[in-house]
């Protein structure tokens, strides 16, 4: 009896799911420890997504019995982290919206301090600048541009870790 190849979509989503709840344990263990607006946070965040891709294609690449091409690695890798970026768009409305609605003004005061010591900016047009961006830090936007910013990253991690992950199938048919 032939083995049926495993479905794209629930591979995608499983390995989706484990990736966005360790992307959430660690959003919670920055939030916990202070560490949200460092900026070396942010690296810890993007390592887990490419350790996630690589999972995904690796995991899917072992239900397909070893074999898989570029494209397959792709698709793959990029559906698991917007389903990923779904669920962590949901816990950061819960948070900025729910748990610690403080945050968004922690972010403007963050963003006026980097933004001085920038000084890229002169003083009279700071505030400015800084209201502008302020009217995109709302919760709902904010869950949306994670989910649309996941799409993205996902596909450029995706692209990039499909090239090592890949396992083309063999041309060769034995006789």
């Amino acid at each position: 009896m032939e083995q049926k190849p495993a479905s794209l979509m629930k591979s995608s989503l499983t390995s989706g799911i484990y990736i966005g709840v360790v992307s959430i344990l660690v959003s919670v263990v920055l939030y916990v420890a202070n560490l949200m607006f460092e900026t070396w946070a942010a690296y810890i965040s993007y390592a887990v997504l490419i350790a996630g891709a690589v999972y995904a294609q690796l995991s899917y690449r072992k239900s397909l019995g070893g074999e898989m091409t570029y494209g397959q690695a792709l698709g793959v890798g990029t559906l698991a982290l917007i389903f990923a970026s779904v669920l962590s768009a949901i816990y950061a409305y819960l948070l900025y919206a729910v748990i610690d609605p403080s945050l968004i003004e922690q972010i403007r005061i963050t963003t006026e301090q980097k933004m001085v010591e920038q000084g890229n900016i002169p003083e009279e047009q700071l505030d400015q600048v800084v209201d502008m961006m302020m009217k995109f830090q709302r919760p709902p936007i904010m869950a949306a541009m994670a989910v649309l910013v996941g799409a993205i990253g996902g596909l450029i991690i995706s692209l990039i870790t499909g090239i090592f992950t890949k396992k083309n199938p063999t041309d060769v048919v034995p006789e």
